[in-house]
């Protein structure tokens, strides 16, 4: 697959959709635990750790700008002003053992519904860079949709980096349409 290209201020992003699909079953691990994920310190310091290690040139570059943390508080911030919101408790870090290994940040836009339902995104997802390859990130993916889909979202759509294989591939594995790639500004 082509890398991801950088020119001024664009990114290259693979978009996908959910609509009328089945969820797939939730693997039964009962080692996972899910908590609420507000901004506080520890929720800051996950999301920081896994920015700092994102394939995304365009999250790449604003962690490079501001830091790990800085641009962890400021992207989080940030969801407002790009037109979306979430509910108390959707936003969460999944445990394993105690340990925060990861989290999911579903929301929904401001005015995008079809007969009084709302259109959703997961606005940012992601593994500790240790915890990796162990199928987390499918059940980050599979909790942000069954969140977004018990608050009656008809149609969720989000999307990757072009470089970004592993998450193409899980979106894809779990049923979700690929949309043809586009150039975003940042």
């Amino acid at each position: 697959m082509a890398e991801e290209t950088r020119q001024a201020s664009t990114y290259w992003k693979v978009p996908f959709e959910w609509r009328d699909q089945q969820l797939h079953d939730r693997s039964s691990d009962s080692e996972e635990v899910w908590t609420d994920s507000e901004s506080d310190d520890r929720s800051i310091e996950v999301v920081a750790e896994v920015l700092s290690a994102t394939p995304d040139a365009s999250l790449s570059a604003g962690v490079e700008a501001m830091g790990p943390t800085g641009f962890a508080r400021h992207f989080l911030a940030a969801e407002s002003s790009w037109g979306m919101h979430h509910h108390e408790g959707w936003w969460q870090l999944l445990h394993l053992n105690g340990t925060p290994v990861g989290f999911v940040l579903p929301g929904t836009f401001d005015g995008r519904t079809l007969e009084g339902l709302d259109e959703g995104t997961i606005f940012l997802m992601g593994v500790r860079p240790d915890w990796r390859g162990q199928g987390l990130g499918r059940s980050l993916l599979r909790q942000a949709t069954r969140t977004l889909l018990a608050h009656g979202v008809w149609k969720i759509y989000c999307d990757t980096a072009l470089n970004n294989v592993p998450m193409i591939h899980l979106f894809e594995s779990e049923g979700w349409k690929r949309r043809p790639a586009h150039e975003r500004p940042i």
